[in-house]
């Protein structure tokens, strides 16, 4: 139906790349024959298709599906309709190694795309004459900030995790690489960030879906400011923000266009990465088609945006009242139109211009050195303003402002994949001085029969990183499994 930019290649790529690294599980990898990796990088349309190769492979279930249900499920957002049993044990923190949503293999795969032009891509350059050393060097930006964010989505789940940074290409690559702590993937990914933002290109003239579906510098700052954010460097995490700020590529849509333009169009001013979806990609399908959805807005969720009839995210633009149906992802316009099970060519926000204002906030707050309250509420006031033509009424005290930011975001970004991580990041500040932001999840849900149940799987800071998947652990010697579940 639309805007896939990776469309043509989408399906050839996947299938170049199983002849280079055919596999069911990352450590399973086997070294490739080396003459198919000789024989395919010659020229610039090889690494260009390549490259495509690396969105292509996000853009499967078993990537944005873990990415949608990793955010939100343990959080408070949602509520199961006819949730599997995996999926209802991770809504109440309640997960064992053997839970297949734990596992991560499709993101190791995308890691080892990356990897495989990292190393491979210079040799076309030098094959093919008219392949610029400039164009190499945002190709190999493109990976590297697609492999940065799968990295940074893989340390907020589990914490420490092997990092990959050789192709599975040869018999030299280490097939059972223990883990590494996060302190040092946040490293690697803070130092390939920034030399992806030095070489990334601002924007492509092809499309809108080509600036937004594809790394620009924007994309990567975007991702690099996160980044500090997890790991506490505010300054930087001001001075990454600001450069996407001072850009002026980037814009709030008006707020009555909200809905319309942001999610059921797609690609607006807005956005700053937004993986490109064609119709093979079920994430939102499977979650909220209105037929047979399998999530729905819990209580809690709907007495905020009930508190706030003036937003414009509340009736038919976040969720449906009547219904009770998320209406973010299925919905088509502000009367309560449905889209048809076919209808579902979302693409899949990772980072928009709203969340970079508010993640410049937090810093601010946060910040020892720049610390700066005032500019703070002002940027939270334009993501609130935009939203309900009110000016925000806060107190400048940190408490405060840190408050009416966190739900700030959760009536923003609900149901995109953010809250568990919000909560997160806010709980584990100061050895977890705000753990009481997870632990009140027990009152959302649980009932009056099983609350020190539900409590309990929420009351220990190390159940809050995901198990390693049991295979994985049972494959590898040199894995071990994450200390909460070793028992």
């Amino acid at each position: 139906m639309k805007r896939n930019i990776i469309k043509i290649l989408a399906i050839i790529v996947p299938l170049i790349f199983v002849t280079l690294t055919s596999c069911s599980d990352y450590l399973e990898l086997e070294p490739q024959d080396n003459l198919i990796q000789q024989e395919f990088w010659q020229n610039k349309e090889q690494v260009s298709a390549a490259v495509a190769g690396c969105y292509a492979s996000m853009n499967q279930s078993g990537f944005t599906d873990r990415i949608f249900k990793w955010g939100e499920l343990r959080a408070e957002m949602l509520t199961s309709l006819r949730a599997g049993s995996n999926e209802n044990s991770m809504m109440v923190n309640y997960i064992i190694p053997t839970n297949t949503l734990v596992r991560w293999n499709d993101f190791y795969e995308t890691v080892n795309y990356c990897n495989l032009v990292l190393e491979f891509a210079g040799q076309a350059q030098e094959r093919d004459l008219s392949f610029t050393e400039a164009e190499l060097a945002n190709f190999e930006a493109e990976v590297l900030t697609i492999r940065a964010l799968v990295y940074l989505t893989l340390i907020k789940n589990f914490r420490d995790i092997p990092l990959v940074l050789t192709a599975t290409s040869t018999s030299q690559v280490d097939f059972y690489p223990p883990k590494s702590t996060e302190a040092e993937v946040l490293a690697q990914i803070i130092s390939d960030l920034k030399i992806a933002v030095q070489n990334l290109n601002l924007g492509y003239s092809q499309s809108a879906g080509h600036d937004k579906g594809r790394m620009t510098k924007g994309a990567a700052l975007a991702i690099l400011a996160d980044a500090y954010l997890w790991s506490e460097q505010y300054n930087e995490c001001i001075a990454a923000t600001q450069q996407i700020i001072d850009s002026g590529r980037y814009s709030l849509v008006d707020g009555a266009d909200w809905f319309d333009d942001i999610f059921f169009n797609g690609n607006s001013s807005e956005g700053v990465f937004e993986l490109q979806f064609s119709d093979i990609n079920n994430t939102y399908k499977n979650s909220f088609f209105i037929g047979n959805p399998t999530y729905a807005p819990i209580a809690h969720i709907r007495q905020i945006y009930a508190d706030y009839p003036d937003d414009i995210r509340t009736n038919y633009a976040t969720y449906d009242h009547e219904l009770n149906r998320v209406f973010k992802f299925a919905g088509v316009d502000a009367t309560g139109l449905y889209r048809g099970e076919q209808e579902f060519f979302n693409t899949f926000i990772f980072y928009r211009y709203a969340e970079v204002l508010l993640m410049q906030a937090e810093a601010y707050i946060l910040s020892s050195e720049n610390k700066d309250l005032d500019k703070a509420a002002s940027l939270i006031e334009q993501v609130h303003q935009r939203a309900t033509g009110a000016p925000l009424e806060v107190d400048i005290d940190e408490g405060s402002l840190l408050n009416v930011l966190l739900l700030e975001r959760q009536k923003e970004f609900a149901f995109e994949g953010k809250r568990w991580y919000d909560l997160l990041r806010f709980a584990r500040r100061n050895n977890f001085q705000e753990q009481n932001l997870i632990l009140d999840l027990a009152d959302i849900k649980s009932g009056s029969d099983n609350y020190e149940l539900i409590l309990s799987f929420y009351s220990e800071p190390e159940s809050y990183f995901l198990p390693i998947y049991q295979d994985e652990v049972d494959l590898n010697p040199n894995l071990d499994q994450n200390p909460y579940y070793q028992n």
